[in-house]
């Protein structure tokens, strides 16, 4: 019985037990289930022990051994075998590892064939004539680990960092160097590797291409692939320095002319930096609010820490303000600090700036009430506290408004009324707008921060506020005064007065621009909203000679030859693979001039400049086509050099249907007030000189 039972054990179960998954009782001739289901038992033959019989492996590497030998043996190092001789060499390998797979795949029947033709497909092919295509973009999963790894040479990432804080870190000044840097050297640095990845992706084309070994000559390569370390680690976890790293990122793409590769992670920062609560000062945390958010970021440690939180919050603010997200209701923080102040770590206390409620915007509605700063809920606060990048932050703040609050307003110009409620729109933005040039203290009025009057030092933020009140200006007015001919059958407009203060500006800002790029560092670079306000201004130069028929200013070339420089300046040391922002604006603007001169009928829309260039890819889009007279539905004005379009129309195009006096009728006849149209509303170069420090201003 022993023996019996010992047998039925090492007899494999039966094809039916096995096919039903059925535990077998292995008895002879049928088997407990077969008996029981009356169906035929069949038995294999005895049971192979898996694996490799014995011997097969000694013999296999002792086959691949000796066909290794005659591989080396065949070698010359000192001679250049020929391409045959090595395809030769190749192709015997090949073979021999076919052979040898095949005996082994017949010495085990049951095994899968697929593994064994993978291990064919791993043995090196005859050699192509083609170059083997390594994509440096790919991310393996073991770099998330160790960021720091697969950051450059200690030497290339000294260079990177001092080009950062040299060339952009003035534009977005979200580090205190000083403790950056110690930071840097500190054993506990895992969180800027994140940080250092951003800053390769935007200085690595500005440092010196002889530092860099021979694995980072791809620098577009280089900066991709970092470029998606930073974006995939910083949406990993809430740590400022992930915010402060995307900001970087954005800032470069956006510059790049990449624009609809930033809004994503503009519209991520604005979220998060609302999360974190760095909306809010921190004071206001506690109060309030009946139930509290849970904390998500530890307190600041002292008053520089929560200085930087309240710029990297404004940072992402002025690129919300492109398309606004935060509202007033998100938004209880005090403007940053005088730059000077925080770079020598001593704490003051600045004014809250107050945002306008988008849902109040609406024509009809005086903005008047709106809410411009909230108190503080201490005593008067010393406005010398604020700097250069608190006036940006302003002068930012203010276009958007004009773009938010007037241009973007729907509206009829044939209704009295809504035309009446648009023209007091526009009076209360430009009343703010002059109010805020009035009001600016003395020594930001003038953008050279140089102790020496003989040398020229503009800072880069206050220079960009001043030409960015001057680009609001021309926002505001160009459709003042370039208006469409059937709105001059409706009212009567200030049409020559907004169109002076459009050029005025324009030129204004020709001047500002041709002397900061003539007196900071030639590998300065520009923010692209510093190209933007060049571009608007030499638009609408364009349109002003096209509207009035008069010689196109020079101006306009003093912009373009400013606009040719940045683009140049952006590029750093290398030949970029596409257009970025300021080469596009310039590439537009030429083809608008070229258009206005091969076509006489060309027609250049005052507010074009919003879709005339496509930001979604590569290409930009071609100029629009001239407007045949007969679809546009207006009776063109001939223009003559002397005479405005206005001036020479018909009487009864200049007949206004003025009735009884109604609100419309007023705010036409304030605008068209001598002392109101003569009102100082641009800043120009011509102010008092201001010190500072120079290397921290902002």
């Amino acid at each position: 019985m022993e023996a019996e039972a010992s047998v039925q054990d090492d007899r494999p179960a039966c094809r039916a037990c096995r096919k039903r998954k059925l535990r077998c009782s292995r008895e002879v001739p049928l088997c407990a289930h077969c008996r029981r289901i009356g169906t035929t038992c069949v038995y294999d033959g005895e049971r192979e022990k898996p694996g490799l019989k014995a011997g097969a492996v000694e013999a296999l590497r002792r086959r691949v051994e000796a066909l290794e030998d005659a591989v080396f043996h065949q070698e010359r190092p000192e001679e250049h075998r020929p391409v045959s001789d090595s395809n030769a060499v190749a192709t015997a390998l090949r073979e021999g590892m076919e052979l040898l797979l095949g005996q082994l795949q017949q010495q085990q029947p049951h095994t899968r064939k697929r593994p064994c033709e993978d291990l064919v497909s791993d043995v090196p092919r005859s050699p192509s004539n083609k170059r083997r295509r390594f994509d440096g973009t790919l991310i393996e999963p073991d770099e998330f680990s160790d960021l720091f790894s697969s950051l450059p040479p200690p030497a290339v990432l000294e260079a990177v960092v001092d080009a950062y804080f040299a060339l952009v870190q003035p534009w977005i000044p979200i580090f205190h160097e000083k403790r950056f840097r110690r930071r840097l050297r500190s054993p506990d640095r895992s969180r800027l590797e994140v940080v250092l990845h951003a800053m390769v992706v935007a200085m690595l084309k500005h440092v010196d291409q002889s530092v860099l070994p021979a694995d980072l000559k791809d620098i577009e390569a280089v900066c991709e692939r970092s470029r998606k370390i930073v974006v995939l680690t910083a949406m990993d976890d809430l740590y400022v320095e992930n915010l402060q790293a995307l900001i970087i990122i954005c800032f470069e793409d956006i510059g790049s002319g990449r624009v609809s590769r930033a809004w994503p992670i503009v519209g991520s920062l604005t979220r998060t930096v609302e999360y974190l609560q760095l909306s809010v000062e921190s004071e206001n945390h506690d109060t309030g609010r009946v139930l509290q958010p849970r904390p998500s970021l530890p307190v600041a440690a002292d008053w520089v820490e929560e200085e930087e939180r309240r710029r990297v919050f404004w940072t992402v603010f002025n690129l919300d303000r492109w398309n606004t997200s935060l509202t007033s209701n998100d938004v209880h923080r005090r403007l940053p600090a005088d730059g000077g102040l925080w770079h020598n770590e001593e704490p003051v206390t600045t004014p809250f700036f107050g945002i306008w409620d988008r849902s109040a915007g609406k024509i009809g509605t005086l903005i008047a009430f709106l809410p411009t700063d909230k108190p503080s809920p201490t005593a008067q606060v010393d406005m010398s506290t604020v700097g250069a990048f608190a006036y940006r932050v302003e002068a930012t703040e203010s276009l958007s408004r004009v773009t938010t609050f007037f241009l973007q307003q729907r509206i009829n110009h044939r209704d009295r009324q809504e035309m009446g409620s648009w023209l007091m729109r526009f009076k209360e933005l430009d009343l703010r707008l002059v109010s805020w040039k009035m009001f600016l203290p003395q020594k930001w009025k003038d953008t050279n921060i140089s102790r020496q009057p003989t040398v020229v030092t503009m800072d880069p933020n206050l220079t960009l506020a001043h030409i960015t009140h001057n680009t609001s200006m021309i926002l505001l007015h160009q459709r003042i005064a370039y208006p469409p001919p059937e709105w001059l059958e409706v009212v009567k407009l200030p049409t020559l007065s907004s169109a002076e203060t459009c050029e005025a500006a324009a030129a204004e800002t020709a001047n500002i621009t041709e002397k900061y790029l003539g007196n900071c560092p030639r590998e300065g670079v520009v923010d692209s909203q510093f190209a933007f306000c060049v571009f608007v201004s030499a638009r609408v130069l364009l349109v002003h000679w096209r509207y009035y028929g008069t010689p196109l200013s020079s101006d306009y070339w003093t912009l373009m030859k400013c606009l040719d420089a940045m683009a140049t300046r952006w590029s750093g040391r290398v030949q970029a693979s596409r257009q970025n922002s300021a080469a596009r604006y310039f590439g537009q603007l030429n083809a608008i001039h070229r258009a206005c001169q091969s076509d006489e009928n060309f027609k250049l829309d005052v507010l074009g400049y919003s879709n005339e260039i496509e930001w979604t890819g590569d290409t930009q889009q071609t100029v629009p086509e001239a407007v045949p007279e007969s679809t546009a539905g207006l009776s063109r004005v001939a223009f003559t050099p002397d005479l405005p379009p206005m001036l020479q129309s018909s009487p009864a195009r200049m007949s206004y249907n003025t009735g009884s006096p109604d609100e419309l009728t007023t705010v036409t006849s304030i605008l068209l007030d001598q002392q109101y149209s003569e009102m100082d509303r641009i800043i120009s170069l011509n102010n008092a000189y201001f010190a500072s420090d120079v290397a921290y201003s902002t």
